[in-house]
């Protein structure tokens, strides 16, 4: 086995075979006097793009040989990596938005599938299913009653409730008959139980964050108009009402909150909640704003 400085490793960072240069390693084999030759090196290693580091196990023996393609023999090692990764796969982020048992056991199921450990991954990935049910309230005596209730409720398409059924069966060959998946059909699975909890849980997240959404909520409401009214084109002693201060983001409020917002957003104005905010004139039956120093 050569003692390589650089070689060609999978990086998880990257999510591809990268660079990798070997900054600490130390080497044991197996003694003369034994029968059976065998060899380990223990490695840190550093990716070349990001400068990741791993933990990198690099094993041969003497039955570890294959032949090319002229039938000449050629001896050839194992890797074994530290943390454990999927490859080609990057985790969902902003796991703190989601519920805690749907949390918990989405990360444990990560781990499972990290370890190889397809059995385990199959009954993960159907408890998942099992706990976004509970969190969404869904009601039935069985998964089964539950996906179909996801259905009837209009909460997923009936194609999305096909390919949860699908998970279902694969958990339930997994827990009950400890039929083994294989990684094809874990990783299909995983796709699929990560396009849910996006939708339902993050991605309306980013989509207020870099789109122009629909606002339904109060709250929302009343951070869009104030910062807003800060913004330079707004100067001290200005009166505006909303349409004027929100200018092209008045389609986004939902019409049928609208006057109810405003009314809200008054009551706080007269509660001298924001400071830098005050009552204007009414004219038209609209309420003005004047910003204040």
């Amino acid at each position: 086995m050569s003692n390589l400085m650089r070689t060609k490793d999978y990086c998880p960072n990257c999510q591809k075979q990268t660079n990798h240069k070997r900054l600490f390693g130390t080497q044991k084999q197996s003694e003369h006097e034994d029968e059976f030759q065998w060899e380990e090196n223990y490695e840190i290693i550093e990716c070349l793009g990001c400068e990741n580091f791993q933990f990198r196990i690099r094993s041969a023996d003497e039955d570890m040989i294959h032949y090319d393609n002229e039938g000449h023999m050629e001896r050839y090692d194992e890797s074994t990596y530290f943390p454990r990764t999927v490859a080609n796969h990057e985790r969902l982020r902003d796991l703190y938005e989601l519920p805690d048992k749907l949390r918990i056991v989405y990360i444990e199921t990560i781990e499972a599938l990290r370890n190889n450990c397809y059995l385990l991954s199959g009954v993960g990935l159907r408890a998942i299913i099992e706990a976004f049910c509970l969190d969404q309230k869904i009601p039935g005596r069985n998964l089964e009653k539950r996906l179909y209730n996801l259905v009837r409720n209009k909460l997923i398409t009936e194609k999305d409730g096909n390919r949860l059924h699908s998970i279902r069966f694969l958990g339930n060959d997994s827990v009950h008959e400890m039929d083994v998946p294989s990684e094809k059909k874990i990783r299909i699975a995983l796709d699929i139980v990560e396009h849910l909890i996006r939708n339902f849980y993050l991605i309306d997240k980013e989509a207020n964050k870099y789109l122009d959404t629909i606002i339904y909520d109060y709250e929302q409401f009343k951070i869009l108009v104030l910062r807003k009214f800060k913004m330079k084109e707004f100067k001290d002693g200005d009166e505006k009402n909303i349409q004027e201060i929100l200018g092209k983001d008045f389609r986004r409020i939902e019409k049928n909150y609208i006057q109810n917002f405003i009314q809200e957003f008054i009551d706080e104005v007269n509660n001298k909640n924001l400071a830098y905010v005050s009552l204007g004139k009414t004219e038209n039956n609209e309420q003005y704003f004047i910003k204040n120093p």
